[in-house]
């Protein structure tokens, strides 16, 4: 945003039982009110959380994109079980495009086995890695074929993925920033490693990871964002203040359906006008 802040304010709009509309709408309406990005999560099945339906997050996306003028886009995060890299690639493109170069990739390592949102795999019969070293190094090695695709790169070969004769999948010239989802020591090393960001979800260990984040950082523009759920209840959606005395560059509040408008509004002004 054309701001000065101390720390920015993102919304992560759930799309368990919303209408495509709906999450279109408090896209524009968090745009238009000042915040600084907006994300939705990658979940097809709504009996998650007891919802009748979910919605496929670049499709979503892309109609947000097309629909906002400053608000940075992106799945948080899409889910490398689900997703082959070229085809992530290509649908990261695409919203890169409608977006004018505002996307950014969210990207983890998917439910580890027994896990509540480890049931969308098993809906699908997809195989999900019991040693979180071995979602790591899956995770590692997407991020590597999606640098090669973006790089021009024709050929790859991984453990999991490879590709050969690849051409004319991106268009170019389109930048590609990927911050990856963390909750705990290991995703957030990796992520100083591979990425350009982490987000790590809100827990007890908090202040530590944190604090691994900062210290780990590659440099300053290493981005160093938390996940909490939007209080309606508090002026600003929550206490920032605290985030930014922790070293925090940006806070994502997951917010579900219906949505008040009315609020998100008001807090997005609010938010403006105590961080300018």
């Amino acid at each position: 945003m054309n701001r000065s802040s101390p720390i920015a304010t993102d919304l992560v709009l759930s799309p368990f039982g919303a209408s495509a509309t709906e999450l279109v709408e408090a896209a524009k309406c968090a745009d238009e009110s000042g915040f600084d990005g907006i994300w939705v999560l990658d979940h097809f099945s709504g009996k998650l959380v007891g919802k009748g339906w979910s919605h496929e997050p670049f499709t979503v996306l892309g109609a947000i994109a097309n629909s906002t003028k400053k608000v940075s886009v992106g799945p948080l995060v899409a889910n490398m079980i689900n997703r082959n890299p070229v085809l992530l690639a290509s649908s990261f493109s695409s919203l890169q495009s409608l977006a004018a170069g505002r996307a950014v990739l969210g990207l983890g390592t998917g439910a580890p086995p027994g896990s509540k949102f480890a049931l969308e795999q098993e809906m699908i019969g997809r195989r999900l890695e019991e040693k979180g070293v071995s979602r790591r190094e899956r995770l590692i090695e997407t991020i590597n074929a999606l640098r090669s695709i973006w790089n021009g790169d024709t050929n790859f070969e991984g453990k999991h993925f490879s590709y050969e004769d690849l051409e004319s999948v991106i268009m170019p010239n389109k930048p590609l920033r990927i911050i990856v989802g963390a909750n705990g020591r290991k995703m957030i090393e990796l992520a100083s490693n591979h990425a350009d960001g982490v987000n790590i979800r809100v827990g007890p260990s908090i202040k530590e990871l944190i604090h691994l984040a900062t210290e780990l950082a590659p440099s300053a523009d290493f981005e160093i964002s938390i996940h909490e759920d939007f209080d309606y209840s508090h002026p600003f959606g929550g206490d920032f203040e605290k985030w930014v005395q922790m070293g925090v560059t940006k806070r994502a509040c997951m917010v579900n359906a219906p949505f008040d408008m009315e609020a998100i509004s008001a807090i997005g002004a609010r938010i403006v006008e105590a961080t300018s």
